[in-house]
Formats: structure tokens, sequence, C-alpha cells
């Protein structure tokens, strides 16, 4: 965590962030951080809550167009969410994780600039 904090700190021009093994604490404190990297346009991580991260990314983040967000559980209105508050995404990386079908076709239509969607290996609730 203190070398997040350091990168938060020290490297306000971070394009890419790849958090790609899964850890709570990490992911937890993500959302802190990400107002710092106001150029920031690809994020992986594993395991996210939609409602803490992606709101972040839309207020600070004006170029963002990736997100990976492997083996994560999309369900209810995490979809919605999504596609609300980015819109704009041109790569979203799904793959090994959990989405109703409609869900998929839910970001299809609300992501107009979508140009890869990975969704391999993915559990169709």
């Amino acid at each position: 965590m203190k070398a997040l904090e350091y990168v938060a700190n020290e490297c306000p021009r971070l394009k890419v962030l790849d958090v790609s093994s899964y850890n709570p604490s990490i992911n937890a404190i993500i959302p802190k951080y990400i107002c710092k990297w106001k150029i920031l346009d690809i994020l992986r991580v594993v395991r996210f809550y939609v409602d803490e991260i992606l709101p972040q990314i839309r207020l600070h983040c004006n170029n963002f167009i990736c997100l990976s967000a492997a083996y994560n559980y999309f369900q209810g209105d995490d979809a919605a969410f999504l596609v609300a508050s980015l819109p704009e995404l041109k790569y979203l990386d799904l793959h090994g994780g959990f989405i109703e079908k409609e869900d998929v076709v839910k970001i299809l239509k609300g992501c107009k600039q979508l140009v890869h969607l990975d969704i391999r290996e993915c559990g169709f609730l």
C-alpha cells in the first residue's frame, strides 16, 4: 500500500495502472488516489467495486479508455452504472468473471465507442 501511495504522490502523469493480482487492501485504496492521476488512460484491476472506482475515474480521468476488470462479478445495476460512468470506454476486459447476458447487451448498447470487449471464460448468470 505504501508503494501505491508513493506512485500516487510522485507520478501524477501516470497513464496506466496495473494491479492485476487481487489484493483487497490495495483495491480498497485505489479510489482515494485516482484523483491524482488526471491523465490515467488504462486501469487493470481484479475484483473491484464498481460504485467506488468508476465515479472517481469519471470525475478525474478525462481521457480514460480502457478498463480491465478480470474475475469481477457484475450483478444488479453494475452494468448500467458502468455505462453511465464510462460511456466513452473503448476497451473493456471482463474475462473470467460473472455477468448476465442482458448486462452484456446493456454495455454494448451504452458504450457506443467500444471496439474491444473480452468476455472469455465468463460465467453467465
